[in-house]
């Protein structure tokens, strides 16, 4: 007797186990349908997102501002259309988003947003690198309502940039003036961007001959007193720069408190020419001599304003003919560079004419080959006999 009741109670064991393992199958299922019901959530608002961005830069591209801050909340129109004028006065060329780390509920999601974008007829498209351009990013935290396949922009939080852009478009209201080849912009309330478009663009047609990629405009940003303080730091004697954000896109920021002057521009403005297209340039005697040629040319070398400088820094270097001079970053010694650094230019253009020199700007600070490998292709003459015909020229020039 005693086998048959063993067998009773395991048969009865066995019983009572698939209940149990019915729940837990059953709850496995539950989990997997809500995962499954989660994920389908989080694709259609991820898919409502992406519309609206994508036709929020429909919009943008075509100037249509009704269309543009149809997807957004009435709460964040202000801000939006603050963002939508900054954009088209730059004359946006490019607007490329995408949304990542989308979060939420059923109608709730956070997502963190970036748009990349390009200006002044610049074309630029998605690739491995699109976003690695910051200054030319848009990045913002944003909050968006989304039902029945219609996403609502609740809130655009824009990232600060750290340091501070010198170009605040991202975070300012912003004041345009346009000339045939030129935007001018200031921050609203300071300098009236109109009264520097007449000789930006002289300064721009001048900037244009020497250009390796031509921009569709060059954008000119005059920086407020805080704004220049908060951007040049200690460096009091700049009266400008460029701030090149990207390969596509450059900056020339200038002092706001100064008149406008043509040869600033040109100055600035030729190295937007010569160096648009890449982010290299480490020969900086190339560089600011090539700036101070575009500013300069052949003019007189009686009027040139550094030819004292040129002859105090030979007097104290005892300068033996080098043209490639190292830069100093001493600001009692800058001056002196920069004159000696247009005199190295100035001697190659008229000895070996306009063409040749940039065939060697070219491949020296473009393609970042030392001038002896330049030399010969650009010039047809090895550099040392390029050096030593200079070295003549310039002492004469300043005799």
């Amino acid at each position: 007797m005693a086998p048959e009741v063993g067998k009773v109670r395991e048969v009865t064991r066995h019983r009572h186990f698939w209940p149990a393992a019915l729940a837990v199958v059953l709850a496995f299922c539950g989990a997997v349908v809500a995962v499954r019901a989660g994920a389908v959530r989080v694709h259609d608002a991820s898919r409502a997102i992406d519309l609206a961005l994508q036709d929020q830069g429909e919009a943008l591209l075509r100037g249509d501002a009704p269309g543009w801050l149809r997807p957004v909340d009435q709460s964040q129109q202000t801000e939006m259309r603050r963002l939508y004028d900054n954009l088209r006065g730059l004359e946006v060329s490019a607007w490329l988003p995408r949304a990542t780390s989308l979060a939420g509920d059923d109608s709730l999601w956070r997502a963190a947003v970036q748009v990349r974008v390009c200006f002044t007829g610049t074309r630029c498209v998605r690739a491995h690198n699109t976003y690695v351009p910051l200054g030319d990013v848009i990045t913002a935290a944003t909050v968006w309502r989304v039902s029945d396949d219609h996403a609502v922009l609740e809130s655009f939080l824009v990232s600060a940039p750290m340091p501070a852009a010198a170009v605040p478009w991202k975070t300012k209201t912003l004041n345009f003036a346009t000339g045939s080849r030129v935007i001018v912009a200031a921050s609203s309330g300071s300098m009236q961007p109109a009264q520097w478009v007449a000789v930006a663009d002289r300064a721009a047609q001048i900037a244009d001959k020497y250009a390796f990629v031509r921009p569709g405009k060059y954008v000119i940003y005059l920086a407020a007193a805080d704004e220049w303080q908060t951007v040049i730091g200690e460096d009091g004697e700049a009266l400008g720069f460029v701030d090149r954000t990207s390969e596509q896109t450059a900056f020339t920021v200038v002092d706001a408190a100064e008149q406008p002057s043509e040869r600033l521009l040109r100055h600035e403005l030729g190295h937007v020419a010569t160096l648009l297209g890449t982010l290299g340039g480490q020969p900086d005697w190339a560089i600011e001599g090539m700036a101070e040629y575009v500013a300069w040319e052949q003019t007189p070398m009686s009027s040139y304003r550094l030819t004292q400088a040129a002859r105090d820094h030979i007097a104290r270097t005892q300068w033996q003919g080098r043209l490639d001079l190292p830069w100093s970053s001493q600001r009692t010694e800058r001056v002196g560079f920069y004159a000696m650094a247009y005199l190295a230019i100035r001697c190659l253009a008229s000895t070996y004419g306009e063409a040749s020199l940039l065939s060697f700007f070219d491949r020296v600070a473009r393609q970042n080959r030392s001038p002896a490998e330049a030399a010969l292709p650009a010039f047809g003459t090895p550099w040392p006999a390029v050096e030593e015909a200079c070295h003549a020229k310039i002492e004469g020039w300043l005799s």
